[in-house]
């Protein structure tokens, strides 16, 4: 079978790949590079994994795959709020292009990894897929908007499949402080023997997913051949950032309390998914926190030796 992953050397793109590839599909990797991450363009060279350098918004001179696993975005909710138009041309004119011009040469199934982000702040703990989609930016409304679109077209368009996966708090080794979630920011920051950053409390509380655990989702849903639906994933189980700022000064060996800073305007005090519907695929999470941060403190151990 073959699958287009796009936004592939990105962080969730690569894994995506190369977990479908290792599973015997036909893998074509696809990513404008104008935000590659050196990690991920490493791991796709280690899997023989080719890569098509083209824009999600151009037609595209590739044969038509079976499945689409759409993960190019923008995904900066800072950087959303000063350039919102450029989101809405990505995130969202561009997964519009992207189906378009696919459709057109024949592929039908069509994955569209959002975001948590849809969901704004919780109204119910914990989050069912049918919950009110609230975003509080304009990243989270350019994943709520693509969403709807890519849903719409199975209303009137012969064939065609969706299925539309939220992701909560994803991390895991090659995932830098630039974009990412407080997981990576933090070892960033211990294994200099710095003291992480906590705004707030810190008893604000996240869904941490590993990052192979959400391929391994995505690998179920399409070996499962489940279409027309949308899945939360997640590990269903809360962590609140003072509990993760021990775990992981304790993985570093490092005995510094976390710094407090005022708390972001707008930050969501509570959210973990409801996981329900995905564990009825089949599907559920594997690794366990300790074992996640580990592995993640320990890439980022070795990138900074590496770099020294």
């Amino acid at each position: 079978m073959r699958v287009l992953v796009t936004g592939a050397a990105g962080f969730i793109g690569s894994y995506i790949a190369v977990t479908l590839a290792e599973q015997g599909f036909d893998v074509t990797c696809l990513d404008n590079l104008s935000r590659a991450k050196k990690y991920a363009l490493k791991l796709l060279g280690e899997h023989g994994l080719e890569l098509v350098k083209a824009d999600i918004r151009h037609p595209l001179d590739i044969p038509p795959p079976d499945w689409v696993v759409h993960c190019a975005a923008y995904i900066s909710v800072e950087e959303s709020i000063v350039k919102p138009a450029e989101y809405c041309d990505v995130n969202v004119t561009g997964t519009v292009k992207l189906f378009k011009h696919l459709y057109g040469k024949g592929t039908r199934n069509f994955l569209y990894v959002s975001s948590a982000a849809v969901y704004g702040k919780p109204l119910k703990l914990p989050v069912p897929e049918d919950h009110p989609l609230n975003p509080l930016s304009p990243y989270g409304a350019s994943k709520v908007s693509a969403e709807v679109f890519v849903r719409t077209f199975s209303r009137y368009l012969p064939g065609y499949n969706y299925v539309i996966v939220r992701p909560f708090n994803v991390y895991g080794p090659g995932q830098s402080g630039e974009y990412a979630g407080v997981i990576a920011k933090f070892a960033e920051r211990l294994v200099k023997g710095e003291p992480p950053v906590i705004y707030g409390s810190g008893e604000q509380t996240r869904d941490f997913i590993y990052i192979q655990d959400l391929t391994d989702a995505i690998l179920t849903i399409i070996t499962e051949n489940v279409v027309n639906e949308t899945f939360n994933v997640g590990t269903g189980m809360p962590t609140t950032i003072n509990t993760l700022a021990k775990l992981m000064a304790e993985i570093a060996g490092v005995d510094v309390e976390p710094i407090h800073a005022p708390p972001r305007p707008g930050d969501i005090p509570h959210s973990y998914a409801d996981i329900t519907k995905i564990r009825k695929v089949g599907w559920r999470p594997k690794t366990a926190l300790n074992e996640g941060l580990r592995r993640t403190y320990q890439w980022h151990k070795n990138k900074l030796r590496i770099q020294r």
